[in-house]
């Protein structure tokens, strides 16, 4: 069913722009970008509503007007957009954290965008074993997605050798076992690893716990292509967590520093 959904979502997007990734061969972009056409012409200016309230970037901001520096690059499948890379790099400039946490390097993007932002940081992020295979059962019961990503990804590739790589802290482990506590004190969260439910629930509340609940936490692929994402962000929501998305975009936000609500017992399994 659900591949019956994405097929439709893909025909009914289909553009002029996606048929030159499909040409090229890049079959996962082509999805995405006919997908991401849909989105914008159902909903002009925005993502799809998921259930969650909607604040602009400006009220985040508020009075404080940060300087950002983006690198200028082509679209990749798997790498954050330069237009939501500004988001995070604006929030995370006038936040000033001493540590972040990335759960998801990748080709390490993200990563160097958010090093070269945040000078007095150390950027802690966390990716899948480079041994990882994705034709092996899994040792911890619970689903993961992106197999497409997880077999070509290069992790590192994009802040290897820059200046900004001293202040990165590379780790490897699958994040429904590996000890978050190696990245302490990080109380900036960048959520963006396996985007099932499982996944996101447990890659949050370890976050959460990290900090003890004050901190702030963001979130990539906050849409409907995304549900198990949305899914975890709107129980948040009810357990009294002012999750909400940045107006057009699919990323969602929550600061607090105020006493957390209580956590949820660990992932154990799919049935959780």
């Amino acid at each position: 069913m659900k591949q019956l959904k994405t097929f439709f979502k893909t025909a009914l997007g289909l553009n002029v722009a996606s048929l030159g990734h499909l040409a090229a061969g890049r079959f996962g972009l082509f999805s995405k970008s006919c997908r991401s056409a849909l989105s914008a012409a159902r909903f002009p200016g925005s993502t799809t509503d998921v259930g969650l309230p909607t604040v602009s970037l400006e009220d985040v901001l508020g009075d404080r007007k940060p300087q950002v520096m983006l690198q200028v690059k082509s679209l990749e499948e798997g790498v954050l957009p330069s237009d939501q890379s500004l988001v995070l790099a604006a929030i995370l400039a006038v936040e000033r954290p001493a540590a972040v946490l990335e759960v998801g390097t990748f080709v390490g993007s993200t990563t160097r965008m958010m090093a070269e932002n945040a000078p007095q940081a150390v950027i802690h992020t966390v990716d899948l074993p480079l041994d990882f295979s994705p034709e092996e059962p899994s040792r911890v019961g619970i689903p993961k997605d992106d197999f497409q990503l997880i077999s070509r990804r290069v992790v590192g590739r994009d802040f290897a050798g820059q200046q900004c790589a001293a202040r990165i802290v590379q780790h490897f482990g699958d994040t429904a076992e590996w000890d978050f506590d190696a990245a302490k004190p990080a109380d900036f969260f960048f959520i963006d690893g396996s985007h099932t439910y499982e996944y996101c629930r447990n890659d949050s509340e370890k976050c959460f716990a990290l900090c003890s609940g004050e901190g702030v936490f963001l979130w990539h692929d906050c849409d409907d292509n995304h549900p198990g994402v949305t899914r975890l962000l709107r129980e948040w929501r009810r357990m009294g967590r002012d999750v909400r998305r940045i107006a057009g975009t699919p990323i969602a936000y929550w600061k607090n520093h105020q006493k957390p609500a209580a956590c949820w017992p660990p992932v154990t399994g799919p049935s959780a």
